[in-house]
């Protein structure tokens, strides 16, 4: 009788040689080469790039999730995949199966605590008399955008903070230090930013994230596609705020103002708007590239105003 170790052996080389099995995987690669390729080929579009990106995730955690699943069912029912008739189309339709719901579980579980333990870790307050009027600003900015009410709240602290944070009581964080660094126009750039991070989901992600990459932190995927999705999601946000705005230049001054009096601690890289780190594994895009394309968009706008004004 084969022993347990032999039954095992012979029941991951059935199901890693099945057509099913091999059909998973190559859709899962094909699916990531063709949004590479999309992805690489619209280097502008950032809409786009955001959409391709997340979508590269989140195959990405679906492999990871299949591979664990197969292996667990190939020990776990070890002799039903190696001998049974339907063992392996039943066990692949098992893994597909338990990395759907796994990805599942973990959104469901982030999106009703993961975002409260952010506030929570902030300790913010309520805005005070002084403090009332960029409420006002988010709320009608908000209602313009087409965005759910948001709760604009404060964290006491000297750190130039301002992030956004999802899930099912929308909130805007900003700290008293950035609030005294910057000039009115300046702040209602930023806040616009984090509002529109909220508008296309980018907090719940961030968060969501976050969780992710920490569960899986052998995945050299993700370690490549999340910091690479967020680096485009705060390119989209800077963009849809300054045209939202219409003041993208002051969203650039506000940028260089946050840089130049220090960046916020590590703990909050990833949520701020503003973070340190180069290269393909920051989750921060060059300051220097992100100031360029506001000044960009904000000469364009200008020409538009221009053009606009002469008929």
């Amino acid at each position: 009788m084969a022993s347990l170790a032999e039954v095992i052996a012979e029941a991951l080389q059935h199901y890693w040689l099945s057509p099913l099995a091999l059909t998973v995987l190559a859709v899962c690669g094909a699916s990531i080469g063709t949004l590479l390729y999309v992805f690489i080929t619209n280097a502008r579009n950032a809409k786009l790039r955001v959409s391709l990106l997340t979508g590269l995730y989140a195959i990405s955690i679906f492999f990871w999730a299949f591979i664990a699943g197969s292996l667990v069912l190939c020990i776990s029912q070890a002799r039903m995949v190696a001998y049974a008739r339907n063992g392996v189309p039943i066990a692949v339709f098992g893994a597909i199966v338990s990395g759907l719901a796994a990805s599942g579980v973990i959104s469901l579980l982030v999106w009703r605590y993961g975002n409260a333990a952010v506030i929570r870790k902030f300790a913010p307050r309520d805005v005070n008399v002084g403090e009332e009027w960029v409420q006002v600003y988010v709320n009608l900015l908000g209602e313009f955008e087409g965005v759910s009410p948001v709760h604009l709240r404060i964290v006491e602290t000297n750190e130039n903070l301002a992030l956004a944070v999802g899930g099912k009581d929308r909130t805007i964080l900003v700290s008293t230090g950035l609030l005294k660094l910057l000039e009115k126009d300046e702040i209602e750039t930023v806040v616009a930013h984090e509002l529109m991070h909220l508008k296309h989901h980018d907090a719940e992600f961030k968060v969501f994230s976050r969780v992710v990459s920490r569960l899986l932190f052998f995945d050299p995927f993700s370690k490549f596609f999340d910091p690479a999705v967020h680096r485009e999601r705060e390119y989209l946000a800077d963009e849809m705020g300054g045209r939202s705005t219409g003041r993208p230049a002051a969203l650039a001054s506000a940028l260089v103002k946050i840089a130049d009096r220090g960046i916020p601690a590590k703990a909050t890289w990833g949520l701020s708007i503003l973070g340190a780190g180069r290269g393909i594994f920051n989750r921060y895009p060059p300051l220097k590239e992100r100031i360029h394309r506001l000044l960009l968009l904000s000469d364009l706008l200008m020409a538009d105003n221009a053009l606009s004004g002469k008929h």
